[in-house]
């Protein structure tokens, strides 16, 4: 029987502001807004040690002890799974006065429902309409482990504050499908001093104790759930890095005048802005990168002071075109904002969402009163993916490329993946898939991949199909999006061999390929499906849909469904329910034979998009050949038409792991060079991340796009997992143009180190295995050698000029 973790919150209680302190602003209690409320606990400790906090707010909260950040939360989740964060705090303690300092951010994301609104909340925050809660577990103790304080939200003496000095804007251009996480903030109706003051300004009001903290197992009598039934974080919390900008661009000389930091770096002396000035300064944090930024700011009354987050630089009047990201001269910074109206004392402004910026552009406008400024830093947050596979190569853009696509998957991970960090900041199913198994390459945690599969499983709908992303307070639906959850789930497999976890999500699959079998036609193919049909940005479908949806049935759709049968049939097999695999066997084989019959071209020599549409693409293609459709030198055939006829749609960055999959299926994987040529172009742009598409991107931090990391591991440097659990390994290189490459893989079986190389003349490949684990090493010029216990190999062959 599985044993449930007590809940670490339990017998703590929420608490939240009495009506008073909203009565004093003219304020009334509104579950309807979203609002900040700040919460505080002051004490004085002797000699203070330990202190293991358990923590959780409606619906967002940033902790701060003794004036630090420390930790911000909870985790995303949903209506059933309300996280809390455990982690050790005593090494930010004092002996003397020590100040507890909680912000949190109520939002109203059950009762708003409209993507066109300035106020609309983040999408991916689920949170009920009960207002501004806090909830907070921990009893301090000395080095003797004797009570100094309890520190238990209902128990210990918590202050509140309701704030009524920042409001929330949206931007229709840039956050729009984010939410309002601008800020606009009047400094001087904050409660000055409030994170590390005894006595802040403001009238503070003792916090009001309202329901008992309660775990999922903790139900209310008849075991009625509770409101926030309380799960502990399942992922490691974001790591914060303290970093500076490390240049200051120049100026266009159409713009306003500029002010400088410079003289302040080492000094970290005040720069003065006079009164009646109109200045500007642009900021630049060498690479692209997600956090907190830090400005300190002294007097100033009257002033207005913006701050501009940008990705890159654009050309004027054109918001996607693609130009070298730092060009400053030629470029301008594009972007959401914060607005901020100094009170006059010193203060430290720190937005409370995670900002994305490579560059920050802040403007000043002062009026009777100067202000002062201190050079700006930001503490920089990801999820610690901390990834131990390398690849070296005497190229310089392999290891260019590679680092990219680290640092794109990197900073497109934090409590959930992410399409972009800049923008939607949501999980997509379809992403998702592509960045677990660049994860898996990279050798990271997997923790995330696992609260993943979870998310995405609870976002199934009734009618029997997931939402397409997930945590979300919209439901979108992009129907195909379901079957790559399928896929997700066999990488999983493969990657680790769990069984039970498959098994935990078996219904889900039933539940998805069952809608889909309820679409199937008399033509015997899926048709009208219905929802968002996308497949990918290709120029040519309007909405990333293919052009058949709109008069029946769609060839890639009917693949794709065909793959996903495939996929389960395995998984069932795996976890003994062989009758069901064989089901979907058939199901599969039933839908590849109406395909070959309606929707194959002899004339052209590949698929339609649909059988009433004239239209080729290679997503067609590249399915027909991942279903076993086409193999042999069928499957070349149609893989080279695709790739080299004009007329035939292509694929963007979204769906190239597919096609470069085809094409090694196909064994054509010498081709994927011409098609890595989209990506080798994006180095002198200039870039420190990967963008969405290869020109004319919207977001230059996009996971899809970090295929690299799949590519140098598993396929040029060449090894595989050819069993569940990496329990046998193929080292089988595809060299391409590259003449040498090393590395180490990191996988469950251990650690695999491969470095080859070739000329002329000879190819020499040798390296390491972990003992006791079967391997093969293949190389299409004349090795194929088994190795059946692990260890290490050298293999070489030579020939005439």
């Amino acid at each position: 029987m599985t044993q449930i973790k007590q809940c670490k919150l339990k017998g703590a209680y929420w608490i939240k502001p009495p009506r008073e302190a909203y009565e004093q602003k003219g304020l009334a209690p509104d579950l309807k807004e979203s609002r900040f409320v700040y919460y505080r606990y002051a004490v004085h400790l002797d000699e203070p040690d330990q202190l293991e906090i358990s923590i959780s707010a409606n619906s967002r909260y940033r902790l701060w002890i003794n004036g630090e950040p420390i930790v911000s939360g909870p985790c995303k989740g949903d209506r059933w799974r309300h996280y809390y964060e455990t982690l050790n705090v005593g090494s930010s303690l004092r002996s003397g006065l020590n100040i507890f300092a909680v912000q949190v951010w109520s939002l109203n994301t059950y009762l708003v429902n409209d993507p066109l609104r300035a106020d609309q909340p983040l999408y991916s925050i689920s949170s009920l309409p009960v207002g501004p809660r806090l909830a907070l577990n921990g009893i301090c103790r000395n080095a003797h482990g004797e009570s100094l304080a309890d520190l238990t939200t209902g128990v210990a003496d918590w202050r509140v504050y309701v704030d009524d000095a920042i409001t929330f804007h949206s931007d229709e251009k840039y956050t729009i499908f984010l939410g309002a996480i601008a800020e606009r903030v009047n400094a001087g109706r904050l409660p000055h001093g409030w994170k590390y003051e005894e006595k802040p300004e403001g009238g503070w009001f003792k916090a009001e104790k309202s329901e008992p903290c309660l775990g999922i197992e903790d139900p209310y009598p008849f075991y009625i759930v509770p409101t926030h039934p309380l799960v502990e974080r399942p992922i490691p919390l974001l790591y914060e890095r303290k970093r500076d900008f490390i240049r200051e661009m120049p100026i266009r000389k159409d713009d306003v005048k500029p002010f400088s930091f410079i003289n302040s770096v080492v000094a970290n002396e005040w720069v003065e802005i006079p009164s009646h000035s109109h200045v500007v300064v642009e900021l630049d944090a060498g690479e692209l990168v997600t956090g907190y930024p830090a400005y300190c700011i002294e007097q100033g009354e009257g002033a207005c002071v913006t701050f501009r987050y940008a990705e890159r630089y654009f050309k004027p009047g054109n918001e996607k075109s693609s130009t070298v990201r730092d060009d400053a001269r030629n470029g301008v910074i594009i972007g959401f904002e914060d607005v901020y109206y100094p009170s006059g004392r010193t203060e430290l402004y720190e937005p409370f969402w995670l900002r994305t910026f490579r560059f920050v552009r802040i403007e000043v406008q002062t009026e009777e009163r100067p202000l002062r400024f201190l050079r700006p830093w930001y503490r920089e947050s990801a999820y610690p993916l901390q990834p131990r596979s390398s690849v070296v190569s005497p190229v310089s853009w392999v290891e260019s490329l590679y680092n990219i696509s680290l640092r794109t998957l990197q900073f497109c991970m934090h409590e959930t993946y992410e399409d972009c960090p800049y923008y939607e900041q949501m999980q997509f199913i379809m992403d998702t898939r592509l960045q677990a198994l660049f994860t898996y390459s990279a050798g990271g945690d997997i923790g995330l991949i696992r609260k993943a599969l979870e998310d995405f499983h609870c976002s199934l709908l009734p009618e029997g199909i997931t939402q397409n992303r997930f945590p979300s307070t919209m439901v979108q639906i992009i129907p195909s999006f379901s079957l790559h959850y399928i896929f997700m789930l066999h990488d999983y497999y493969w990657q680790t061999g769990d069984i039970n976890l498959i098994k935990r999500y078996r219904p889900t699959i039933d539940a998805i390929l069952d809608w889909f079998d309820r679409k199937v036609g008399e033509s015997g193919l899926v048709e009208r499906i219905g929802y968002w049909e996308y497949i990918d940005w290709v120029t040519e479908w309007e909405g990333g849909e293919p052009s058949a949806c709109k008069v029946g049935p769609s060839t890639i759709h009917n693949l794709v469904y065909a793959s996903a049968l495939q996929v389960a049939a395995k998984l069932y097999f795996a976890t003994g329910r062989s009758q069901i695999g064989d089901e979907y066997e058939v199901r599969a084989q039933s839908i590849l034979c109406s395909i070959e019959r309606l929707c194959w071209s002899e004339e052209r020599g590949m698929y339609r998009e649909g059988p009433a549409v004239e239209q080729y693409s290679q997503h067609a293609q590249l399915w027909a050949v991942l279903t076993g459709l086409c193999e042999g030198e069928r499957a070349k055939s149609i893989l080279n038409r695709a790739l080299d006829k004009p007329q035939v749609l292509k694929c963007s960055f979204s769906m190239a792991f597919y096609l470069f999959r085809a094409l090694e299926k196909g064994g054509l994987y010498e081709r994927t060079a011409e098609l890595m040529k989209q990506w080798r172009d994006l180095l002198p742009l200039q870039l420190t991340t990967l963008p969405e598409t290869p020109v004319e991107a919207r977001s230059d931090c996009h996971a899809w796009s970090a295929l690299p990391i799949y590519e140098f591991t598993h396929c040029i440097l060449g090894v595989k997992s050819v069993k569940p659990g990496w329990s046998e390994i193929l080292i089988e290189p595809q060299t391409l143009d590259i003449p040498e490459m090393k590395g180490e893989i990191y996988t469950p079986a251990g650690v695999i180190s491969v470095g080859w190389c070739k000329s002329d003349t000879s190819f020499f490949i040798s390296g390491k295995v972990p003992d006791g684990v079967p391997f093969r090493v293949r190389w299409s010029g004349g090795i194929d050698s088994y190795y059946k216990n692990g260890g290490s190999f050298h293999e070489s062959v030579k020939w005439n000029e």
